[in-house]
């Protein structure tokens, strides 16, 4: 109610329409082919208004005023075009506009972790995209898979509809997990056995920001930011119905999802609706079937937005519910009820000289029921409360930045006989300082964060009530220098700060997703991350390349230590949270180059090494060195690939007694699509099989790989229409 009654504030305060204005239009066709490029976006950058091309690619876009605007133009698999358009005298416009096809991938602007948006040639940290151009290739059952062929990321699975992203080593609550730049809000950075509550159909776009987030998102970063890009608030004014429709099945676990979006525009405002659902059984490996993996979901989403040349403001509601099992050693098969409902509002004002206000509140409710038979074993609810408010002053000199606070409360509140820590309530509020300073082929980035924290937990058991508070420091530091005109390079040292979670303060008893007697342990301080990164950037018409050293000194690092001792009621084994001193260390590298005209060939090469600094001994559940290769011919219309994955052995474990090594493996992938206009509507086709000899193979991040290998192969196709 709060929110919508500063929505309807703003609004009034600020609303103004359209006069009839000028008319623009033109025509985009291909650069080479001449043959017209249909349901291209076309777009007014200034004013967040534009349309789409017709079948036979022209546009209009009507009721322009006059003035100087910034036309932008985006085609899958072409590079985005801007042209400066002078409109004045209320009369036509008109633009023809030339598209030029790439078969490079350009991952355009980034919006995550900076204050504008900028290309990830101009960014200091290590970023990495998946775009709308490769989500019919990764397209799968869950956010973290989808991401696991980037550098950088793997998976660490848990069942079809289970897994959670591992960065640079890093998973659980050191990677945060943003909707949209929001905090998702959910309890899977918890457990190994918590689903992320985001469908991947639904998603427009990924960005990942490798290394520590804390400088812009505060605590738990220290590991990265996973930002899942979905157009919740119409970022455009269309002047007409604009959707898509997009299905997709998988053999593996013959799996069915289905997903519509509408979008429609009334002068200044913009509406968007989304429904999805997805609906898989149960995940076949070469050897057996895994039993209790089968899941279904709805999400939906209703937005509006409120657009002129210097005022954006929008709100909207997005619903995720979810039903899903993971795999068990065992009779018993319990099953996860999860529904997150997030609602967010944010507005932006731009003033004349540059500077302006952003203002984004959210707040997310979300319940967890874990069941076994008929009975709800475990019932978590937490509420989310967040606000941030940043002012982008105008640029002095050579310098632009901006100055933001934000505030956060977070409520953790379980019920059941399962249940292993104390309810808690966490209170966190920020303060954050950010300079950019450009002179010539040098740029340097720098900022200063404050973060204070507390956390109060109940009683629990014969555990006194607690009140824990944290008052720590982030900074980060970073140039990017252009050596010559393709080449860039990059160096950064990033400062963040992980608060324990309540399960490392105030666990006590069986948790049967890590099937272990967990122990807490109060005394833990806050983690400190201390990173190095030298990043090498290359970038022209025929080639992409990347490479990435780091170095990552964390201090405290926390991590369940074996006891050596097994609980007399649970059977378990015993675990009590410890910290130690850790450095990890690796690389990065992803090459593309075009060998011939629309045949590319890619290689991506990453590893990391997580050890104890005070003593000779590694980590656990580190992913090995790995190896992507492969090769695609793509045109406007077709694209074909094939591509090998290869995944080194892990010998460098734990203590024997917490993890086993692991022998290598390699798969083979194959992927096909097409593009095509049929009845004045735009069609996409692409099929993909993974994994396409049926190898039987075990995946050192899997949770279940001591009783089942990974999936066998997998046919599956994404279809998607747009009109």
């Amino acid at each position: 109610m709060r929110i919508a009654v500063i929505v309807a504030f703003v609004l009034g305060l600020f609303t103004i329409s359209f006069s009839q204005g000028t008319t623009i239009k033109g025509k985009v066709i291909d650069k080479l082919t001449r043959e017209p490029l249909p349901y291209a976006d076309v777009h007014l950058v200034e004013l967040k208004k534009g349309t789409i091309t017709k079948p036979d690619g022209t546009f209009i876009i009507s009721g322009v005023p006059d003035g100087e605007y910034t036309l932008e133009v985006s085609y899958v698999g072409y590079r985005k075009f801007h042209k400066k358009v002078d409109v004045k005298d209320n009369g036509t416009t008109e633009v023809n506009i030339e598209l030029e096809q790439t078969v490079i991938s350009l991952p355009g602007v980034i919006v995550t972790g900076s204050i504008y948006e900028k290309s990830p040639f101009e960014i200091y940290q290590p970023v990495a995209v998946l775009d709308e151009d490769r989500l019919g290739l990764r397209l799968s059952d869950n956010i973290a898979k989808t991401l696991s062929y980037e550098p950088g990321i793997n998976l660490e699975y848990n069942g079809s509809a289970v897994g959670r992203p591992v960065v640079r080593g890093l998973t659980g609550t050191r990677v945060l997990i943003l909707d949209n730049g929001v905090r998702i809000g959910d309890a899977s950075d918890l457990s190994p056995d918590h689903a992320i509550s985001f469908d991947p159909i639904s998603v427009e776009r990924i960005e990942v920001i490798r290394g520590p987030a804390s400088l812009f998102y505060g605590v738990n970063a220290v590991g990265g930011a996973i930002n899942i890009i979905s157009e919740d608030i119409p970022r455009t004014v269309h002047d007409k119905l604009r959707g898509s429709f997009r299905f997709s099945g998988s053999s593996v676990n013959s799996s069915f999802t289905g997903f519509s979006a509408i979008d429609y525009g009334i002068k200044n405002f913009g509406f968007r609706g989304e429904f999805g659902y997805r609906k898989s059984g149960n995940t076949k490996t070469p050897i057996k079937t895994l039993e209790n993996t089968n899941d279904d979901n709805l999400t939906s989403l209703l937005g509006l937005a409120y657009h002129t040349k210097n005022l954006s403001a929008g709100l909207a509601f997005r619903n995720f519910s979810g039903n899903y099992g993971i795999p068990v050693e065992g009779d018993e098969h319990p099953r996860f009820k999860v529904s997150r409902n997030k609602l967010v509002f944010k507005s932006d004002i731009k003033f004349d000289n540059d500077g302006g206000i952003e203002l984004l509140v959210n707040q997310t409710d979300y319940d967890h029921r874990e069941i076994e038979g008929d009975e709800v074993a475990t019932y978590i609810k937490t509420k989310t409360t967040g606000a941030d408010l940043k002012f982008k002053h105008a640029k002095v000199g050579n310098f632009t930045g901006m100055i933001g606070t934000s505030f956060l409360y977070q409520n953790y509140n379980t019920v059941g006989e399962e249940k292993f820590y104390a309810d808690a309530k966490l209170y966190l509020a920020s303060l954050i300082l950010y300079e950019e300073f450009g002179i010539d082929k040098l740029t340097l980035q720098a900022g200063l964060r404050y973060d204070f924290a507390q956390v109060n937990s109940e009683k629990f058991g014969d555990l006194p009530a607690v009140k824990r508070k944290f008052n720590v420091f982030s900074s980060s530091a970073g140039l990017v220098y252009k050596l010559y005109n393709p080449i860039v390079l990059s160096f950064s040292f990033s400062r963040g700060f992980r608060i324990p979670t309540l399960q490392e303060l105030f666990a006590y008893g069986p948790h049967l997703g890590t099937q272990s007697f967990e122990i807490g342990n109060r005394d833990l301080k806050a983690e400190t991350s201390n990173e190095f990164d030298l990043s090498i950037k290359w970038l022209t018409t025929r080639a992409n390349a990347e490479v990435t050293g780091f170095l990552n000194y964390i201090d405290n690092y926390i991590y369940p230590q074996a006891m050596g001792e097994i609980d007399s009621v649970s059977g378990l084994p015993k675990y009590k949270y410890t910290s130690t001193n850790a450095l990890l260390k690796g690389f990065e590298a992803k090459f593309e180059y075009e060998l011939f005209k629309y045949l590319t060939c890619t290689f991506l090469i990453d590893y990391v090494e997580d050890k104890k600094r005070n003593v000779n001994e590694y980590l656990p559940m580190i992913p090995p060195l790995r190896v992507i290769a492969g090769v695609e011919y793509r045109t406007s219309k077709y694209n074909f690939g094939i591509e090998v994955k290869a995944v080194s052995s892990q010998n460098k474990v734990a203590p024997e007694e917490s993890e086993s090594r692991t022998a290598g493996y390699a798969i083979v992938n194959l992927h096909f699509g097409v593009r095509f206009v049929v009845g004045g509507f735009a069609h996409e086709i692409n099929l993909n099989v993974e994994n396409l000899t049926n190898r039987t193979y075990y995946d050192h991040l899997s949770r279940i790989k001591n009783f089942a290998p990974m999936p066998g192969r997998n046919i599956s196709l994404v279809y998607h229409l747009l009109f």
